[in-house]
């Protein structure tokens, strides 16, 4: 594609740059089974892996860098992951034992969330065994929800009434908010849960904005009572009902931020309930069911485990997929982009945003991966700025350069390209 206008974060571009060894990475694919991927590790080591083991992601949790590097040190094969994770779980709760009896009571509570992490981080690569895989995701929302009462008092844990049960998330209110917050749902993707995207949480606090991580239906810990379902559009409304009577939240200003299939989930819910004001997709997937078949063979066998089946994984394929839904969409989209995704098709951001038309923006990072956790800071950033104008009624840009460079815009419809400054 065109050359851009480069910056340190991204580039200014109506036609967005990917780079043509993401082509080549996904024409080969198909290789990376699950001999493929041990071969690879053997090589390169598990702290090569592209989203597993993403140095940005690992360093957003906070775990110790010794440990991470000695669990990942762990890891010879795929049948390692899980049991290396669990290890280094292990080791970070004997270490808040020993703190406890010290009377180290914050240290011990920092240990058990470290605990909690590694325990969500065994069970990413779990296909087989739909026990380990629940038995890992109690742990590690049992273990976190311990912690953060001594870690982050002021964060409570909210359950959201959805139909016959409820969605678990955690509430955070922003310390320097005069009047009512808008609030901001953190929707994470398959393999991310409240737990991790509540950590991603400051730089939406520090713009006023109250934020709600949660685990919509059939993810993270709601998994263990609620199976995965794109019929889920609703949930909006036990959000409403569970913050409202009080001054802090104002419910009239919600927006929506997707990480990844949770991008998919946020258009669905704004698509059909008009209350959502502004709606926020981080490399999402557009319509999966061109491009699946074509995917790493592991990514597939972890839907498939989530799904409960290759036959269910089918039907929400087809349920997750937007054409004609986010055209419905009525508020204003942003969507970040990354050049160098594997897991999702790059292109897939781009027909997401061309899809809300002239609602749509898109910040590129044409040498970002899947999820952007090299740039986790920069996108929060810029993701809470855009949401703070939006949902106070301002501008619908963030504080990007508004000079485009000039490019066609055929091939992908009209809309509007930007970049983070």
């Amino acid at each position: 594609m065109d050359a851009s206008t480069v910056t340190n974060r991204g580039a200014i571009s109506m036609n967005p740059q990917i780079p043509h060894t993401t082509g080549v990475a996904w024409r080969l694919a198909p290789l990376a089974d699950r001999r493929g991927v041990d071969a690879f590790i053997r090589l390169f080591g598990a702290g090569a892996l592209p989203v597993a083991a993403n140095r940005g992601r690992l360093a957003a949790m906070g775990l110790p860098a010794d440990v991470t590097e000695h669990a990942l040190r762990r890891v010879r094969s795929v049948r390692d992951w899980d049991l290396a994770w669990t290890w280094a779980a292990q080791r970070f709760l004997g270490e808040g034992r020993v703190q406890q009896r010290g009377g180290q009571v914050e240290a011990a509570a920092l240990s058990q969330q470290h605990a909690a992490l590694a325990y969500h981080l065994a069970g990413m690569l779990v296909f087989e065994d739909p026990r380990k895989i629940r038995a890992l995701r109690a742990s590690a929302s049992s273990l976190y929800a311990r912690s953060l009462p001594v870690l982050r008092p002021e964060i409570r844990r909210i359950e959201v009434p959805w139909r016959t049960t409820h969605l678990p998330g955690y509430l955070a209110l922003p310390e320097s908010a005069s009047d009512s917050a808008p609030l901001a749902i953190l929707l994470n993707g398959t393999s991310t849960s409240k737990e991790e995207t509540l950590l991603w949480a400051d730089a939406f606090l520090e713009q006023g904005l109250a934020i709600l991580a949660l685990d919509w239906p059939g993810s993270g810990e709601s998994s263990l009572h609620v199976a995965p379902t794109p019929d889920c559009d609703d949930f909006v409304e036990g959000v409403i009902a569970c913050v409202s009577g009080g001054p802090a939240i104002d419910v009239s200003r919600i927006g929506l931020v997707g990480f990844s299939l949770g991008g998919a989930v946020a258009a669905l819910a704004a698509a059909n309930d008009r209350r959502v004001g502004a709606v926020v997709a981080v490399t999402p997937p557009f319509d999966p069911r061109p491009w699946l078949a074509r995917a790493q063979p592991l990514l597939r066998r972890h839907l498939a485990a989530i799904a409960g089946g290759e036959e269910q994984l089918t039907r929400l394929t087809s349920g997750f997929a937007l054409p004609g839904v986010i055209e419905r969409v009525r508020c204003p989209v942003l969507v970040f982009g990354a050049g160098r995704d594997l897991i999702v098709p790059p292109e897939e951001a781009i027909r997401f945003c061309v899809a809300a038309a002239e609602r749509g923006t898109l910040l590129w990072y044409p040498d970002g991966g899947h999820g952007l956790y090299e740039e986790l800071s920069d996108w929060t950033t810029e993701a809470a700025r855009w949401l703070n104008a939006v949902l106070a009624g301002g501008s619908a840009s963030t504080r990007v350069d508004k000079t485009l460079a000039a490019a066609n815009l055929d091939e992908w419809g009209d809309a509007t390209f930007q970049t983070p400054a």
